[in-house]
């Protein structure tokens, strides 16, 4: 079984379960965030012999590790509605449960995930700008001058960097290439690094061009707007799903 794990929000998640059901991925599950908070029975399992995994979702379809072969992961939090139930005084407190129960399950998933969770995030590592820059930079790419100050406020850090009016693009790392963009060039191949610094199977990595005309690092997801990299992307993504399943 092949399972795509997202919101029903995730517009660019459904666009790539319907590309894989076109390009014949079988068997194929859509589970929805939304979902998962009403399933009706867990069981998720961790011993010697690894992690074992059991959901019966509201429509009743099964979800077990036994026949999980690969995961599109694209979670970012567990559904809202299951924080709302606690009171108001110990929805943060449930959220973080909530959050390590996720990253936890998630973890044991078998097969190829892509993306697998990290302890910064459900699908990834989600980062502070400043340590992106840092990364960046080690990466090869171009980075815009940072600066950060006790007089920062916290929104300051969710801020673009990019100038008004600037070009813009947005290149995802897979599986070692770039998809959205010109391959075996050095903005590629520090594009690719900066995925496996970060150990993300999938990363968008977002650019800008500056006055020069070269291309400056503005910022990256683990949660990338995939139908950016089109036809080819989905291509590989769904390979690498099949040779999970075969």
């Amino acid at each position: 079984m092949i399972v795509v794990l997202c919101s029903a929000s995730d517009a660019p998640a459904l666009w790539a379960w319907g590309g894989l059901k076109q390009l014949g991925v079988r068997p194929l599950e859509l589970v929805l965030a939304e979902s998962l908070a009403q399933s009706s029975l867990w069981e998720h399992r961790v011993g010697r012999d690894g992690a074992h995994l059991k959901i019966v979702l509201p429509d009743r379809r099964v979800l077990c590790s036994t026949r999980i072969r690969g995961v599109l992961n694209r979670l970012v939090v567990p559904s809202q509605s299951v924080v709302n139930l606690a009171s108001a005084s110990d929805r943060e407190y449930a959220q973080s449960e909530l959050q390590a129960f996720y990253l936890s399950w998630l973890h044991g998933l078998p097969g190829t995930v892509l993306n697998r969770p990290t302890a910064l995030g459900l699908c990834g590592s989600w980062l502070h700008r400043s340590e992106w820059m840092v990364r960046a930079r080690d990466a090869g790419l171009r980075i815009p001058t940072y600066r950060q100050t006790s007089q920062d406020r916290p929104e300051d850090s969710f801020r673009s960097p990019v100038p008004e009016g600037a070009l813009r693009q947005t290149l995802i790392a897979f599986d070692g290439a770039i998809f959205g963009g010109e391959q075996d060039t050095p903005l590629a191949r520090a594009c690719t690094r900066l995925a496996e610094k970060v150990r993300a199977e999938i990363l968008g990595i977002d650019l800008y061009a500056n006055a020069g005309g070269e291309w400056v690092f503005a910022g990256a997801s683990a949660c990338p707007d995939l139908s950016l990299g089109g036809q080819p992307l989905l291509e590989r993504i769904a390979y690498q799903l099949e040779g999970a399943n075969a």
